[in-house]
């Protein structure tokens, strides 16, 4: 049986109190929890972002001191590429004297046969283009070479001039006319050009190696021994190129510096490695260490904020836990668990306060009743 206190509405007073001190709780740590899961992302947030900054200004210092080298090596190696540039040059040049030194007797001994087939040619009545190379691959070829040429001459001159000649009139002459053969025509144009070729041939051949045959062959002797200077200058050319000693030359100078390129390019390979270790071992620390100096105290200050609301809704949650059991053992026996909230206990002292009713059960019965 209720005893008088809580029959009163000293009770229900109490009891609202007990409620409303509950639920300021209850709203304190909703408001601490949303703070909290704010503060949590604006640590991670900031965690990053120093890492980040971190990250990248060493990343960036290291690329400055690299590229400082790198600009020199650039430098070094431009120099070397024009050095070497100049020495082939020189090289090349020293080549071709040596190529003309070693040759110029056969240059003589060609200048003098090329005056003695002219010589010769005109002092016999024959034309000057008997002395010329294709001559000699129309009418007396000698070497597989000159027998392919032949070949191949043949080819043109016999099947290939008559065909565009045939072509170029069918083209030009009788395309359009249908009261002629044109076949036929083709057929008959490509033989007379062939005809007309082969007494150009003949007719040549005729006036020189047949009528005068001793002195054709003996300008073909002197033809053999212009291509046997030829040879002998190609192969003393190929000697040239693959001699491998350079000392004839006089390229010390060239050499000189580009030892001295190679020297300097090595030393500052070194001086790019020392820089970036003298980096890595200290000066990335101090950049650490500087932007750390200059963040972390906003990032403590964050740290240690939530580490107070860790502390103060721990503390909180005692104090609703208590609340929880002081309402639910000395309250919610007598009024109702469904009746322990704020605004109906106000309802029931209310109640009281008007005369509607003058004890706790006759209020509940009232607020019930309605």
């Amino acid at each position: 049986m209720a005893n008088a206190y809580q029959e009163s509405a000293d009770f229900l007073v109490a009891a609202r109190d007990e409620v409303h001190e509950r639920e300021n709780i209850s709203t304190e740590l909703s408001q601490l929890s949303a703070e909290k899961k704010k503060l949590v992302r604006s640590i991670a947030s900031e965690e990053k972002s120093i890492s980040d900054e971190i990250t990248n200004t060493v990343k960036k210092r290291r690329q400055q001191i690299a590229s400082t080298y790198d600009d020199r090596i650039d430098t070094n190696r431009d120099k070397k590429q024009k050095v070497t540039s100049k020495r082939e040059k020189k090289k090349e040049q020293r080549m071709n004297e040596r190529y003309k030194h070693e040759t110029r007797h056969l240059r003589e001994s060609s200048e003098d046969l090329n005056i003695e087939m002219k010589t010769m040619l005109r002092k016999n009545g024959v034309p000057s283009f008997c002395g010329k190379k294709w001559y000699f691959i129309m009418f007396n070829p000698r070497g597989v070479d000159e027998l392919g040429l032949t070949i191949l001459s043949f080819v043109i001159c016999f099947l290939g001039v008559p065909f565009l000649v045939m072509e170029l009139i069918k083209k030009l002459v009788l395309s359009g006319k249908t009261d002629i053969n044109t076949g036929a025509w083709s057929v008959g144009i490509f033989f007379v050009t062939l005809v007309v070729m082969l007494i150009i041939y003949f007719a040549i051949l005729n006036a020189t190696r047949l009528s005068h045959g001793e002195v054709i062959e003996a300008a073909r002797a002197i033809m053999d021994k212009l291509k046997a200077n030829k040879r002998q200058a190609n192969a003393i050319r190929n000697s040239i190129e693959k001699d491998k000693d350079e000392s004839q030359y006089d390229l010390s100078a060239y050499d000189e510096k580009l030892t001295r390129l190679d020297e300097e390019a090595d030393e500052i390979g070194r001086e790019k490695q020392e820089a970036l270790r003298t980096f890595e071992d200290s000066t990335k620390d101090m950049i650490t260490s500087e932007i750390q100096n200059r963040r972390m105290p906003k990032l403590e200050e964050m740290k240690a904020r939530n580490k107070d609301i860790d502390a103060r809704m721990d503390e909180l949650r005692d104090l609703y836990g208590e609340k929880e059991r002081i309402i639910a053992e000395q309250f919610a026996t007598v009024i109702g668990q469904d009746m322990c909230r704020e605004d109906r206990i106000e309802a029931l002292i209310a109640l009281i306060e008007e005369g509607e009713a003058d004890s706790v059960s006759s209020a509940l019965a009232v607020y019930r009743g309605k």
